[in-house]
């Protein structure tokens, strides 16, 4: 999940959900601690230790629980200079139609360091989930690193909406729930197949960088995030012991760009080839979504097709106004906008009527926008004579238009919503499930993070040529792309696009798979959404592991 995204005629490259900015060539490597110098300001927004007897819930244990001597050593490590990583450790247990599935989850903060005297630069919260198999598995079990997007945004989105053992309840639909949203068992949570690490990156959720206007900026770009999320995932596995474990990373909306770029930092920096990536909803490459050029809008287009025939202003069903829409998209209405003459507009007259007949809007509208409809014009257009309008991640739902009159919908109905929903989910279980305890908010979406991010000036953001790297360089690399029909900021058919053009022999095509299903850009706030997103996961993560 992210922040809404800006036009480009409002900066000079589109802010879009995530862009990618300047290299942070000028910072050096992020490395973990030694063992000796003393951190000065490490103490900063220190709550009450979370594993103290005060602060522990039913089921929660103490770290001298935990025989992990890695752990053990770190512990020392940290304590030593100065470092308290909060840590609190709980057990429980997620019933499952199989049965119940006793695990293990701790909370706790990694220490980010950098330069020459390896000082501390942040403290980055995380939550492992670690299961107890039923029956004794063949190998160590995988794990995977999960994260969200915008840049801004906090792990909740795919914590308590997809991956993790509990949920928010959303409605049947996908409507969100009333204030405060309950929490459920997940009965699709990833937990069944890996164990599981929700990171917050520097400035969201309890993620905070120990001197905010000093440091934190150097991990707000593209290649300063990915080196340093890369070095927590090679601090987990460092402290965990599991380097022998088959690793996965996932990422949600910018997180999918974040963990193709890490995937290729991973193998240069830290020397980890992972196993398998999945992106969910990802933008791989911004020049495949933007809309003033001539493939954004094609590969919006069926997006926009199945929204509109799911709210009835097109005949059909979603998934086959999406196909036809397709099948134009490839074609007449390439060539169409690729052939535009502005001064002969009326011999694109049966090219902005086809894209009216599939988007539901008037032909007038279409002919006005030069046969490139804006998501923000289709969103504030199509249900206008009901005083509605939709959201830019689910072109399904609809609310009402607080203000017909403005140029442009001030806020998105469906984002804005989110956020007070996961907050308070979150911050209710961190403290009563998870004994964590902090007065620090839980910044879900960050709007300081994503106006400070740094994108490349001179080029668009893409992760393409990183993918390709990593899976030339891992053959058993397997790579999921996820996505809803409906998702409009994010539109499938960019990454079908993206994943034509990796160059894989003829017999590994297969190594990288684009999925869609009914839903938006969290698709997983339906049910059927978060269990099809399950399965596709479960299924990469046990190809990746199969034997060869």
């Amino acid at each position: 999940m992210q922040p809404l995204p800006m036009s480009r005629r409002n900066r000079s490259l589109p802010r879009l959900l995530a862009m990618a900015l300047l290299p942070a060539l000028l910072f050096p490597p992020l490395v973990t601690a030694s063992a000796a110098d003393a951190d000065g300001g490490a103490q900063q927004d220190r709550p009450e230790h979370a594993g103290s007897a005060a602060a522990k819930p039913e089921g929660a244990k103490s770290d001298g629980n935990k025989p992990e001597s890695g752990k053990a050593d770190a512990s020392k490590a940290d304590e030593l200079r100065g470092f308290d990583p909060q840590r609190s450790v709980t057990s429980h247990s997620l019933p499952l139609p199989d049965g119940a599935l006793a695990y293990t989850a701790t909370a706790e903060f990694l220490p980010l360091r950098d330069g020459a005297k390896e000082e501390l630069a942040a403290r980055i919260f995380t939550v492992t989930y670690t299961a107890e198999p039923k029956t004794p598995a063949a190998g160590p079990r995988p794990v995977t690193f999960v994260f969200n997007g915008g840049p801004g945004a906090a792990s909740a989105y795919m914590h308590l909406g997809a991956a993790g053992p509990k949920v928010v309840a959303f409605g049947p639909d996908g409507a969100l729930p009333p204030s405060p949203a309950p929490l459920v068992d997940n009965p699709d949570s990833w937990l069944a197949f890996t164990d599981l690490v929700f990171i917050d990156p520097v400035g969201t959720g309890y993620s905070r960088a120990v001197k905010p206007d000093e440091t934190e900026k150097r991990f707000w770009s593209v290649d300063g995030d990915a080196r340093s999320m890369a070095e927590i995932v090679r601090l987990w596995l460092t402290r965990n012991g599991r380097w022998s474990s088959p690793t996965f990373l996932a990422g949600e909306s910018y997180g999918g760009f974040r963990i193709a770029k890490m995937a290729d930092e991973l193998i240069d920096q830290v020397g980890l080839a992972v196993n398998g990536l999945i992106l969910v909803s990802p933008v791989v490459d911004f020049a495949a979504i933007d809309e003033d050029g001539i493939l954004g809008p094609a590969w919006k287009l069926p997006s926009m097709a199945a929204s509109a025939a799911a709210l009835g202003r097109t005949p059909g069903t979603p998934e086959q106004a999406a196909e036809a829409a397709e099948r134009f998209a490839l074609g007449p209405y390439l060539t169409g906008l690729a052939g535009l003459d502005y001064g002969r507009l009326d011999d694109a007259r049966d090219v902005f009527a086809e894209v009216a007949r599939i988007t539901g809007l008037p032909v007038e509208t279409v002919r006005r926008q030069r046969g490139r409809v804006p998501m923000g014009v289709f969103t504030r257009e199509l249900l206008r004579d009901r005083g509605r309008i939709l959201s830019i991640y689910d072109g399904t739902f609809t609310a009402p238009d607080p203000d017909p009159g403005a140029p442009r919908v001030p806020f998105d109905p469906f984002l804005k919503g989110t956020v007070p929903t996961y907050t308070t989910a979150f911050a209710a279980y961190a403290h009563d499930a998870l004994a964590v305890r902090t007065e620090s908010p839980y910044r879900l979406l960050s709007d300081r993070v994503n106006r400070n991010w740094e994108w490349p000036r001179m080029s668009v953001p893409s992760a393409v040529d990183a993918l390709q790297t990593a899976l030339t360089l891992q053959p058993a690399l397997r790579v999921l792309i996820v996505h809803g029909r409906t998702d409009l900021i994010t539109p499938y058919m960019a990454s079908r696009w993206v994943a034509s053009r990796l160059e894989l022999p003829e017999g590994e095509r297969g190594r990288v798979a684009v999925t869609v299903h009914p839903g938006g850009h969290m698709m997983y706030t339906r049910s059927q959404g978060r269990a099809a997103l399950a399965a596709d996961a479960r299924a990469l993560i046990a190809e990746s592991l199969r034997p060869r």
